[in-house]
């Protein structure tokens, strides 16, 4: 997923079409709902990201415009105008679960809440860095989906 918001930025991502883009983050997203549903344990993770790359994948299918190049950098036609009737609230609603997920991811990367007492066979290991890249990612797409809204 991480690859894919990089890939859609540079210039020639835009020679990708949209479709097949919806079609990969799908795809991912069935993948990660299928590890969740396997899995006895620790499924926050793999719901977290199937739920991302499912709105990835929404956002690339129903939010107004569609990314086009111009010099350079990104030209996010459309991207200035809200979402109209129920996308609107959609992108409201997803917005607000990943800022709101991005607290736990960042809450859990500094194990804030769940300190315990290390022993002396342990190392300290002060920052969870996988955690906190979740909490980061998350954080922009839910202020990005927020800020279209």
């Amino acid at each position: 997923m991480g690859l894919s918001m990089i890939a859609m930025i540079w210039p020639w991502g835009a020679a990708v079409p949209a479709a097949a883009w919806i079609v990969v983050l799908l795809m991912s997203t069935g993948w990660f709902v299928a590890r969740a549903v396997r899995t006895s344990r620790h499924r926050a993770v793999p719901v977290f990201i199937a739920t991302a790359t499912g709105t990835m994948a929404w956002m690339g299918a129903w939010i107004p415009g569609h990314a086009s190049t111009s010099g350079g950098g990104m030209d996010m036609a459309g991207m200035g105008h809200a979402p109209v009737g129920c996308a609107g609230w959609v992108a409201a609603l997803l917005g607000g679960y990943l800022v709101l997920a991005a607290f736990w991811w960042v809450g859990r990367a500094m194990r804030i809440g769940g300190l315990s007492a290390a022993t002396t066979d342990e190392p300290a290991c002060p920052l969870d860095w996988s955690a906190l890249c979740h909490g980061v990612m998350s954080a922009g797409m839910g202020i990005a989906l927020l800020a279209m809204v």
